[in-house]
């Protein structure tokens, strides 16, 4: 993931260089080792070969500290041995690990619920999360809310761009950013909607906007770099992102930074950050977002959205607070 690329970097930047264990196999040059165990198998006896590596691993690199990000099966496993070697566990929930995963049965439950018990401080990026994560293990002390961080993006000269950089996943809901769009392009037909990332539902977004006649009017950039993704924000006059369910979302700071006018679900993380009509817009199932957005003064809105990052999500701040974590 980029935020854990990003992450690892500004760590770098402290004069940390951790190891990184992940379930696939990444050619990364930040991190001191890049260590791989799949547990996404339900053989037992894969399970149990992945346990007896995944403990070797913590037995032979003795960490100090094992941060997790993302409250998932390898995030169970590894804080059940981190617990046996007295390891010491810092916790990030992403999102949907404790929001959706837990509701869908017993068992993520369970497992969900067992990484919190083992974790020594859990953070997260939103209010929604810590509440989810306070119903399923009620605890004081343990939740901090805590950004990633992100390196503030100096705006650029606006464009009559909508930019949706999240991934083509029906979580993200782009087909339905697509309906608001064509919705308005006769009314604003100098405008144009940059729709950046892949996913699974890629293919079906490119014949939505097919049968549209959108194409001229809709580009499809595909995976960017980070560069890349940066000076679509500085070009960009409205951003866009209506997920079913989420936490702070980095790109949604980086937009706010940038001093893009955000479009946001109507979910509880959203009111922290937008005021509805003032620095952005929230969706309200209604009226058109686009064109709500579009009404509103940019002036005004970029001054509130930048201060607002500034003050809670610049990245070197956030990095020491977990740094400081790391020392407790």
């Amino acid at each position: 993931s980029v935020h854990i690329s990003s992450f690892i970097t500004a760590l770098n930047q402290q004069s940390i260089v951790p190891a990184l264990l992940t379930e696939e196999a990444l050619d990364y040059k930040k991190s001191t080792h890049n260590f791989v165990v799949n547990f996404r198998s339900s053989n037992p006896f894969s399970i149990l070969k992945n346990c007896r590596k995944l403990k070797q691993i913590i037995r032979d690199n003795r960490p100090d500290v094992i941060h997790i990000h993302q409250l998932n099966r390898l995030a169970y496993f590894t804080t059940r041995i981190a617990a046996k070697h007295g390891v010491r566990v810092v916790s990030t929930a992403w999102g949907s690990d404790v929001l959706l995963i837990p509701q869908q049965n017993a068992f993520f439950h369970l497992l969900v619920k067992k990484t919190l018990q083992r974790s020594h401080f859990v953070t997260a990026d939103s209010m929604s999360m810590i509440d989810a994560m306070q119903k399923i293990l009620p605890s004081l002390g343990k939740y901090l809310l805590l950004q990633y961080g992100i390196d503030l993006i100096q705006p650029g000269k606006k464009e009559k761009i909508i930019y949706s950089n999240r991934l083509h996943n029906p979580l993200y809901r782009i087909d339905q950013i697509i309906t608001y769009f064509a919705e308005i392009t006769q009314e604003f037909p100098d405008w144009q909607l940059i729709i950046a990332a892949t996913g699974s539902e890629t293919d079906n977004l490119k014949k939505q906007a097919k049968k549209l006649n959108l194409e001229n009017r809709i580009r499809f950039v595909g995976w960017l770099s980070s560069e890349e993704n940066h000076a679509w924000y500085q070009k960009a006059s409205i951003y866009i992102s209506i997920p079913s369910s989420d936490g702070t979302a980095v790109s949604l700071l980086e937009a706010m930074s940038a001093g893009c006018v955000p479009i946001v679900p109507n979910l509880p993380v959203s009111q922290e950050w937008i005021k509805n009509g003032e620095n952005g817009i929230i969706e309200n199932g209604k009226d058109n977002p686009i064109k709500l957005a579009m009404n509103l003064d940019v002036e005004i809105c970029r001054t509130i959205k930048q201060k607002l990052v500034k003050e809670k999500a610049e990245r070197a701040s956030c990095t020491k607070q977990f740094i400081e974590l790391y020392k407790q």
